[in-house]
């Protein structure tokens, strides 16, 4: 799958039809079209659109060998000065977007998890470590585009 642009990402959400209650009510109907979520929304699908552009692709993205599916360049896991660097490019993109106002864009939580699956091989053969479980994650919020965010 790869990539995703803002269409899809906000599309994403509406399908989950999560139970969200907000200030003591059950809110109907998409969340993308919530007065509290719709600017913030707007924005991070935004980021999104970013990385699809043509200017833009190479510098917000990457392809695993052998793939064809383009992965978002937060999910690159550095072996050289010369990632860092690209994935430093891609972070200071969307910084750059939204004026650094956005504290949780989808780059921070993504790195937390190429870290983890970065780290992944030293919880191997460790009692109740599961690195594999950690891989799984990794893989497949790469390939999905996938968003995390914590509380």
């Amino acid at each position: 799958m790869g990539i995703i642009n803002g269409k899809e990402f906000i599309d994403r959400l509406n399908k989950l039809e999560n139970e969200i209650w907000y200030d003591g009510e059950k809110l109907e109907g998409n969340i993308s079209n919530h007065p509290a979520f719709k600017g913030i929304l707007k924005t991070k699908s935004s980021l999104y659109d970013l990385q699809t552009k043509d200017e833009l692709i190479n510098e917000m993205t990457y392809r695993l060998p052998g793939e064809l599916d383009r992965i978002g360049l937060s999910y690159l896991q550095p072996k050289t000065k010369s990632d860092l660097r690209k994935r430093r490019n891609m972070i200071e993109h969307w910084a750059r977007h939204t004026h650094g106002m956005m504290g949780r864009s989808p780059d921070y939580m993504n790195t937390v998890m190429m870290s983890f699956a970065s780290s992944a091989e030293l919880f191997r053969d460790k009692e109740n470590c599961f690195p594999e479980h950690i891989l799984d994650v990794y893989r497949a919020a790469a390939k999905h585009d996938l968003s995390f965010t914590h509380t």
